[in-house]
C-alpha cells in the first residue's frame, strides 16, 4: 500500500477520534448545565434505574473480582518478599488502591454496560424514538443522556470504593493467615500506612472513569444511523473507545503523579 494512502487512513482514524472527543466534551457540558433536570419525575426515574443497571447489579461481580484480586495480589507478593508484613501492606497500597482497583472497576462497568447504554439508543434511533420525544416537547438529551451520564458516573465511583474495600480486606485477610499475625493488626497497619491522598486520587479517578465511560456511550448511541445494522457497531466503538480513554487517561494521571 503507498505511503500516501497509510497517512491518509492514519490522518482519518485521527480525526474521528477528534470528533469524538469533541462530541464527548459537548455532552458533558451539556449534561453538566442541565442537571437540575433531575428533579423532573421521569427523569429521576431513568436516572434511578441506570444506578440500578450499572451499580447494584454489579456488586456481585465487582465483589467476586475483588476478592479474588486481593487474593492474587497477596500471593503473589508473599511469594516475592516472604513473611514481611509491613513491605506486603505497602504493595497491596501501591497496586490494588492506586491502579488495579479503579481500573478493574471500570472495566467491569465497560463489559456490562458501554455496549448496552449505545445499543439501548441506537434502538431508540432506529425505533424513531427520538423523534416521537421532539413531537411531545421532550428535549431526547434531557431525557436520555443526563440521567445516564449523571447515573453511571455516580456508580463508576460507588462501584470503585467497593472494589477497592473488597480487595483490601481480602487480600489483607490472606496476608494475615499466611504470615501468622492478627487481621487486625494487618487492618491497623494498613490504616497506618495509607494515606488520605490516596482516596482522593482514587475517587478522581472513579469520576474521570466514569464521566468517560458514560459520554463515550452516549455518543456512539447517538450517532448511530437509523437502522438495525447500526446496533452492533456502535456497541463494538463504545466498548473499544471507553477502554483505550480509561487505559489512556489512567496512563496519563500516573505519569502526572511521577512528575510530582
Amino acid at each position: 500500500m503507498p505511503a500516501i494512502w497509510l497517512k491518509f487512513f492514519a490522518w482519518l482514524k485521527m480525526e474521528r477520534m477528534r470528533q469524538t472527543i469533541q462530541g464527548c466534551g459537548q455532552l458533558l457540558w451539556y449534561t453538566f448545565t442541565h442537571l437540575h433536570v433531575l428533579r423532573i419525575a421521569p427523569v429521576n426515574a431513568v436516572f434511578h434505574r441506570q444506578i440500578f443497571f450499572t451499580g447494584v447489579e454489579a456488586l456481585r461481580i465487582v465483589a467476586v473480582f475483588g476478592l479474588l484480586s486481593g487474593a492474587l495480589v497477596i500471593t503473589q507478593i508473599t511469594s516475592l518478599v516472604g513473611g514481611d508484613s509491613e513491605l506486603t501492606v505497602k504493595i497491596l497500597i501501591w497496586t490494588v488502591v492506586r491502579e488495579i482497583g479503579p481500573l478493574f472497576a471500570a472495566i467491569i462497568i465497560i463489559a456490562r454496560s458501554s455496549s448496552a447504554i449505545a445499543s439501548e439508543l441506537a434502538l431508540m434511533k432506529s425505533h424513531r424514538e427520538m423523534t416521537h420525544l421532539l413531537r411531545m416537547g421532550i428535549p431526547p438529551e434531557d431525557y436520555l443522556l443526563v440521567p445516564r451520564i449523571a447515573g453511571v458516573t455516580l456508580a463508576v465511583l460507588a462501584l470503585t470504593i467497593y472494589f477497592q474495600v473488597v480487595a483490601i480486606g481480602g487480600g489483607l485477610a490472606i496476608s494475615a493467615m499466611y504470615q501468622n499475625v492478627s487481621y487486625l493488626d494487618q487492618v491497623g497497619r494498613f490504616l497506618q500506612t495509607v494515606k488520605l491522598s490516596e482516596f482522593a486520587v482514587v475517587a478522581f479517578k472513579g469520576c474521570l472513569f466514569g464521566l468517560a465511560i458514560s459520554s463515550i456511550s452516549c455518543y456512539n448511541g447517538m450517532q448511530a444511523q437509523p437502522s438495525m445494522t447500526e446496533v452492533p457497531k456502535v456497541a463494538i466503538k463504545a466498548v473499544l473507545q471507553s477502554l483505550l480513554f480509561v487505559f489512556t487517561l489512567d496512563a496519563l494521571i500516573a505519569y502526572l503523579g511521577m512528575m510530582e
